[in-house]
């Protein structure tokens, strides 16, 4: 399909609030783009729209930064693999056992 353009990063940030009635635990979100194109901010507005008030970071360095309840509505996790090296290091994070909702950026680091 077409590209939805957004305004600004409010307009984006709106958007991932938009998202939040339905996301459900278990499920994947992949967000990809070029470094600056916004996937930190979507992930922020869908992380408020999930009731979480506090800030926000990018989990570049940490590559998974976890939220729970009461904090926000379900479990989730907001991971970052653009330092990831080998699609192996994911595998040890735990993301195949966690039934929290996942938050995807640089998902093509670990293809598969």
């Amino acid at each position: 399909g077409e590209p939805v353009i957004f305004a600004g990063p409010d307009a984006l940030e709106a958007f991932g609030a938009r998202l939040a009635p339905l996301l459900r635990a278990g499920d994947v979100v992949t967000l990809s783009g070029d470094l600056g194109a916004g996937k930190t901010t979507l992930a922020r507005g869908l992380l408020r729209g999930l009731g979480f008030a506090g800030e926000v970071p990018s989990p570049t360095y940490t590559l998974v930064q976890s939220y729970a309840p009461p904090e926000v509505r379900l479990p989730v996790w907001h991971c970052d693999f653009y330092r990831l090296d080998d699609p192996d290091e994911a595998v040890e994070l735990g993301l195949d056992e966690t039934d929290a909702a996942l938050l995807v950026e640089w998902p093509e680091r670990v293809a598969g």
